[in-house]
């Protein structure tokens, strides 16, 4: 019998994605090193899987990254709903989605998501609803980057529906889509030697912000949620406090809310001021803890 070091060895070597899967199953039923993450193997299998559109076995893997122990599991739960709709198994998908909606029920990126998965499904109907109902979510919490790339995403699913324009559809054109580039969307971060300025700034972000490698974590659900909903990588956009209220003020914005650090973030962005992402899983975090991107919020 192979030893754990040999199949991990394999897992990680093999182009072969079921071997890489038979290795992982056979580690999981032997005794192994406690530090070696298990969930996180097989989530890195799901999203290869996924790329090379197997997505029977981009659910399996997904399924046992959740039974390990997904670093973000709020998100494991999110892509498992993906890739079962992906591989046909619609009933389910939707019940995973529907359940993270009723934990989630003010949270449009979620709906984001969902909509992508059911057009990627070719469910223009279903899509069409998630998209209307995330862009009303949208629309409340004013960030207007969001509001026009579900706008957008609402057009096309129209579009493919036969259905005749109507004023939000005629938004869409007006302003155009938002994201012309793969990296042109900014999620908006405070960097950590930022986060006491906000803090004396804006004390009601302390529950957002005070633990930062909590706050980072839930930005890389937000990166990978966009990058779920959109296809293209997001980039990260640091709000520097001083910038960002000259930014506010010359722009008649309220700096406290969501909407206007969404809009600053996308400022950065069409002035590549920001940071990409993905790093590289042994590249340093993009988050600037000085671990690796794989030691960090990878």
């Amino acid at each position: 019998m192979a030893s754990v070091s040999e199949l991990l060895s394999i897992y990680q070597t093999t182009a072969d994605l079921v071997e890489a899967e038979d290795a992982l199953d056979q580690i999981a039923a032997m005794e192994h090193p406690s530090d070696l993450e298990l969930g996180e193997c097989y989530e890195g299998l799901a999203e290869v899987a996924s790329e090379e559109e197997d997505f029977p076995l981009a659910v399996r893997a997904q399924r046992r990254a959740l039974e390990h122990g997904c670093r973000l599991p709020e998100l494991g739960r999110e892509m498992l709903g993906w890739y079962l709709l992906k591989a046909g198994e619609r009933e389910e998908g939707e019940s995973v989605f529907a359940a993270l909606c009723q934990e989630r029920p003010d949270a449009p990126e979620l709906l984001a998501t969902l909509g992508a998965a059911r057009s990627d499904s070719a469910d223009w109907e279903g899509a069409l609803g998630a998209f209307e109902e995330a862009l009303e979510l949208a629309k409340k919490t004013g960030d207007e980057p969001l509001v026009g790339r579900l706008r957008a995403e609402r057009q096309e699913c129209r579009l493919e529906l036969g259905l005749p324009p109507d004023d939000e559809d005629r938004l869409a054109e007006l302003r155009g889509h938002p994201f012309p580039e793969p990296t042109s969307y900014a999620v908006a971060w405070y960097p950590r030697h930022q986060i006491q300025a906000a803090l004396a700034r804006w004390p009601d972000l302390a529950g957002d912000v005070e633990d930062p490698d909590a706050y980072c974590k839930v930005i890389e659900v937000r990166l990978r949620e966009v990058r779920a909903a959109t296809g293209r990588a997001p980039s990260v956009a640091p709000l520097r406090v001083e910038a960002f209220l000259a930014f506010a003020s010359e722009r008649g914005l309220d700096p406290s809310t969501g909407g206007a650090r969404s809009s600053f973030a996308a400022f950065l962005g069409s002035r590549d001021e920001t940071v990409p992402w993905p790093p590289g899983r042994n590249d340093p975090c993009w988050c600037s803890s000085g671990r690796k991107y794989k030691r960090c919020c990878g």
